[in-house]
């Protein structure tokens, strides 16, 4: 099986206290969740500001893809 790690979503830092930058996800819309599964943000720009939202766990999905990230 051929690994694509070239698509693969990608969010730095991470953990962060103010932006989440997502890589190899262009154009395309992005969702910040949180643990209960509540959509909480939308953007298809490449960085989401979560300097207003509580410390935690979230996830960010893209298209079928979702990644873990610690608001801290």
């Amino acid at each position: 099986q051929l690994a694509v790690s070239s698509k693969q979503l990608e969010v730095y830092p991470n953990p962060s206290s103010t932006i989440f930058y997502i890589k190899n996800a262009d154009g395309k819309k992005k969702e910040l969740y949180n643990v209960l599964g509540e959509l909480l943000f939308s953007t298809k720009a490449d960085e989401i500001n979560v300097r207003y939202f509580a410390k935690g766990m979230y996830y960010i999905r893209c298209e079928n893809e979702s990644k873990k990230v610690i608001i801290e």
